[in-house]
C-alpha cells in the first residue's frame, strides 16, 4: 500500500504543478458510440477520443471518464499496421494480450490477471466484447482489426457494468456501422512468406435517410515466416477469411437498429512449437528427444515438427441492437449469437520425435442478451440501469497420441453454463466538478458438466463412459464507489474501490469430473488523474492501483471429497496485485505526435496451496514493467497530397511460462514501422515493417516430463507493401 501512495503521490505532484495551464476537453458527441480519435489537424492539439465503456446516454471524452481505459481509433490501428488484439496489447499499459498454445486463442491479463492455457472450462479474467456482446470462448478471439471505429481497453475489474471474468479488465471492439453515405475502400497487400492479403468495404444508403447497408471482406494468407528443417520447406502457413454485412435502419429520429453479422475462417498450419533439446530443466529427466538425438536448430526461427498437423477454426457471430430515445435517456437492447467450431491438431513437442501430438475438437455456442436505460436525469444526476442474460453450452474433445505412439488417449467433456444478473450504476454531482458514481450487480450463474476422462474414450472420441451430470450454481454481487474532482480548465482526479469475480465451475482437463470450484473474487482500488497542458500539446494521464484476490483458481495436487488427492483446478491461493500506469502524449509541432507509456506490476502470491514460501513464486506471463514508445509525423504538401510514418516500439520485461517458475522469457523490445504516402485523389501506398530487429522471443513455453521441453516463438522480422484506395 505504501509503494501505491507514493506511485500516486508523484503523479499527483506533477499535475498539480500544471493544474493551472490550459485544458480543454470536447464534449462527447449526442448519441453516437464511436471512438473517435483523428490525426491532429494543425494548431489545434491532441484530439479528443469518444469512448463509451461506461455504457452512459451520452458518449464521454476520454478525458473526462473517471476510470483508466486505453482507448485507439481506426486510423491509429490502421497507422501502425495493427492486425489482430494481440498489438493492441503492445500498446496498453499492463496489458498482456498474448495467444495460447492452439491457433486464435486467447490469454489475455490486464494488471497481472488473466489465464494461460487452451482449456475452455478456464473462463477468463480478461472479457472481450465485440460491439456490446460477450464472446464465452476463448477460441477464435483473436479478432482481426479491420473496418472498426474503434477498441477500448478497460484496465481493473469491471463488475459492476460488465458483469463476471472480467477481473483483469475488458477489452471492447466495435466493428463499424452503415451511414447515410456512399463511399468504398479497398486494400491490396503483399509481403514476405509470400504474404497476399486484399479487403474490400462498401457503404451505401438503401432508403434515404432510413435504411443503410455495409459489407466489409478480407482475406490475408501466407506461406509460414518459419523453415522446417524436417521438410526443408516453410511452416507456419495460414489463411484467415472474414465478411461482415451489416444493416442500420432508423425509423425515426429517436430510433436506430443495426444488424450486423460476421463469419471468421482460419486454417493453415498449426501453432509454431519449437522442441528444445537437450533439456533446460534442472534437475530434468532425460527426454525422450535427447534420447533419440536429437539437438534443437542452433537457429531460433527454424523448426522440426514430426506432423505439420492442422488449424481450422470458424466462428459465426449476429448481434441486433436496438437504441430508443425514451424521455431524458436512451433504452438499449444488445441480442448476440455466436458459434465456434475449431479443429485444431499440433505437433506439441515440437521435435522429429512422435512424444506428444495434440488433437483438439471445440464445439461451443452462446447467444445473450442485454437491456439498458441510461439517462440524464438532470444537471446533477445520470444512471445506468439493466438486466443480461447469457447461455452457453460447448462440447470439448482432446487426444494425445504419446511417446512414439505407445499410448493413445482420449477425452470428452460437455458444459452448459446460463447466467443471469441485474445491474446499475448512478453519478451524482453534490457540488460543482465533483461526482460521487454509486453501482452495484448482483449475478446468479448455473453450470452442468458431463465428462470422460482421458482411457474412458475411444481414440476416434466415438465411444466415451461419461460420468455426471455435475452441477454448480453460485451468486455474487459486486459493489463500486467512486469520486471524481474535474478542476475548472484543469485535471480530472479519480478514485475508485470495486469488487469482481471470475466464475467458479469445474475442471474439464482430461481428468475424473471433481467437485466444483468456487468464484475467485477481488477487491479493487483505484486512484488516478488525467490531465491536458500547453493547450492540449502534452497530455498526462496516470493511475495507480492495489488489488487483493482470493480463492485463486490454480491447479495443484489436493485432495477431493469425492476423489481423493487429484492434480486438478482448486481454489488454492490469495494474492496482492499493485502498480502504476502512466501514459503521456506530446505534439512538439504541427504533424508531430509522440506516445509513451508505461505500466508496472507487482503480482505476489499471499499463499498458496502446497508452496512453502509463495511470496517468491511469480505469476504466469505477468512482466512487472511493459512499455511503449511512437512517433507519429504527418505533413501535407503543395499539392495536395499527405506523406507521413509511424514507428512504435513496445517492451515486455522477463516473464515465467510455467506456474512452478522452471521455464522463462527475458525481456525484449519489439520495434514497428510504416511509411506512406496518400494521394488528394484517395489512393495511399505504404509500406512497413514489423519486429525489425528480428527479436528472438516466446509467447509461452511448457514442460512436457519425459517427452519433452517446448516454446511457442513470435514471429520474426516481416515487411509488406500495401496500396489502399478511398472512394
Amino acid at each position: 500500500m505504501k509503494t501505491f501512495i507514493k506511485l500516486l503521490s508523484a503523479g499527483v505532484a506533477c499535475s498539480a504543478m500544471t493544474a493551472a495551464m490550459p485544458a480543454i476537453a470536447a464534449d462527447a458527441a449526442g448519441q453516437e458510440t464511436d471512438v473517435a480519435a483523428a490525426a491532429p489537424q494543425a494548431g489545434t492539439g491532441i484530439e479528443d477520443i469518444v469512448v463509451t465503456g461506461r455504457k452512459r446516454a451520452r458518449s464521454e471524452a476520454l478525458q473526462e471518464t473517471p476510470v483508466s481505459i486505453t482507448a485507439l481509433s481506426s486510423a491509429q490501428l490502421e497507422r501502425a499496421v495493427s492486425k489482430d488484439l494481440t498489438d493492441v496489447g503492445r500498446m496498453t499499459p499492463n496489458a498482456s494480450l498474448q495467444p495460447s498454445a492452439q491457433r486464435g486463442v486467447q490469454n489475455f491479463a490486464i494488471r497481472g490477471m488473466g489465464v494461460s492455457g487452451s482449456t475452455p472450462s478456464d473462463e477468463p479474467a480478461v472479457g472481450i466484447f465485440q460491439d456490446g456482446v460477450y464472446w464465452g470462448s476463448n477460441y477464435g478471439a483473436l479478432g482481426e482489426l479491420f473496418d472498426i471505429e474503434g477498441v477500448e481497453i478497460l484496465r481493473g475489474p469491471q463488475g459492476t457494468l460488465f458483469g463476471r471474468n472480467v477481473t483483469g479488465g475488458a477489452v471492447t471492439v466495435r466493428s463499424a456501422r452503415p451511414t447515410q453515405e456512399t463511399s468504398a475502400k479497398m486494400m491490396l497487400g503483399a509481403g514476405n512468406g509470400l504474404m497476399l492479403e486484399g479487403s474490400a468495404v462498401a457503404n451505401l444508403p438503401v432508403v434515404t435517410d432510413t435504411l443503410a447497408a455495409r459489407v466489409a471482406v478480407l482475406t490475408r494468407r501466407n506461406d509460414g515466416l518459419f523453415k522446417n528443417d524436417v521438410t526443408g520447406g516453410s511452416y507456419g502457413k495460414t489463411s484467415t477469411f472474414v465478411v461482415r454485412p451489416s444493416l442500420r435502419w432508423t425509423p425515426t429520429p429517436d430510433a436506430d437498429i443495426t444488424l450486423l453479422g460476421e463469419f471468421y475462417h482460419q486454417y493453415g498450419d498449426s501453432v509454431v512449437v519449437r522442441g528444445i533439446s537437450p533439456n533446460t530443466v534442472p534437475g530434468g529427466p532425460l527426454t525422450l528427444p535427447e534420447q533419440e538425438g536429437y539437438v534443437t536448430p542452433s537457429d531460433y526461427f527454424t523448426v522440426s515438427p514430426g506432423d505439420n498437423g492442422f488449424s481450422d477454426v470458424k466462428v459465426y457471430f449476429t448481434m441486433l441492437e436496438a437504441n430508443f430515445n425514451i424521455g431524458p435517456g436512451v433504452l438499449t437492447s444488445i441480442t448476440g449469437y455466436r458459434k465456434v467450431r475449431a479443429r485444431v491438431l499440433t505437433d506439441f513437442d515440437g521435435t522429429p520425435s512422435d512424444g506428444f501430438l495434440q488433437g483438439v475438437r471445440n464445439d461451443q455456442h452462446q447467444w445473450s442478451s442485454e437491456l439498458r436505460y441510461a439517462a440524464d436525469l438532470n444537471d446533477w444526476l445520470s444512471m445506468t440501469a439493466g438486466g443480461y442474460y447469457f447461455d452457453q453450452s460447448f462440447s470439448f474433445g482432446e487426444t494425445r497420441d504419446l511417446n512414439n505412439h505407445a499410448s493413445l488417449l482420449g477425452t470428452r467433456s460437455m458444459l452448459d453454463n446460463s447466467s443471469f444478473a441485474a445491474f446499475a450504476e448512478v453519478d451524482i454531482k453534490p457540488v460543482t466538478n465533483l461526482t460521487v458514481t454509486l453501482g452495484g450487480r448482483y449475478t446468479e450463474e448455473k453450470k452442468k458438466a458431463s465428462s470422460a476422462p482421458f482411457g474412458a474414450c475411444s481414440f476416434d472420441l466415438t465411444t466415451c463412459t461419461f460420468t455426471g451430470p455435475a452441477h454448480y450454481k453460485g451468486d455474487n454481487f459486486s459493489p463500486k464507489i467512486g469520486v471524481s474532482y474535474q478542476v475548472d480548465q484543469g485535471p480530472l482526479f479519480f478514485a475508485s474501490m470495486t469488487k469482481g469475480f471470475r466464475s467458479g465451475g469445474f475442471a474439464l482437463r482430461g481428468t475424473a469430473l471433481a467437485s466444483p470450484y468456487d468464484a475467485e473474487k477481488v477487491t479493487a482500488y483505484e486512484a488516478g488523474f488525467k490531465s491536458d497542458w500547453l493547450d492540449r500539446h502534452l497530455r498526462l494521464n496516470v493511475s495507480a492501483y492495489y488489488n487483493k484476490y482470493k480463492d485463486l483458481q490454480r491447479t495443484v495436487l489436493a485432495p477431493d471429497p469425492l476423489l481423493g488427492v487429484i492434480q486438478s483446478v482448486f481454489n488454492a491461493a490469495d494474492a496482492e496485485i499493485k502498480g502504476a500506469e502512466f501514459e503521456l502524449t506530446a505534439i512538439p509541432f504541427d504533424g508531430l505526435t509522440l506516445g509513451a507509456t508505461y505500466g508496472y506490476t507487482r503480482a505476489r502470491y499471499k499463499s498458496f496451496l502446497g508452496v512453502a514460501d509463495p511470496g517468491s513464486r511469480r505469476f504466469v506471463r505477468v512482466p512487472e514493467h511493459t512499455g511503449n514508445l511512437s512517433a507519429d509525423y504527418e505533413t501535407a504538401l503543395s499539392n495536395g497530397d499527405k506523406a507521413g510514418f509511424h514507428v512504435g516500439g513496445a517492451y515486455s520485461s522477463k516473464y515465467y511460462y510455467d506456474e512452478a517458475n522452471l521455464l522463462s522469457q527475458k525481456g525484449y523490445w519489439l520495434v514497428d514501422a510504416n511509411i506512406y504516402y496518400r494521394l488528394d485523389s484517395g489512393l495511399t501506398l505504404s509500406a512497413y515493417s514489423r519486429n525489425i530487429t528480428n527479436t528472438k522471443y516466446s509467447n509461452w513455453g511448457s514442460t512436457l516430463g519425459a517427452l519433452g521441453q517446448n516454446m511457442f516463438p513470435g514471429d520474426p522480422r516481416t515487411y509488406g507493401v500495401r496500396m489502399t484506395a478511398e472512394f
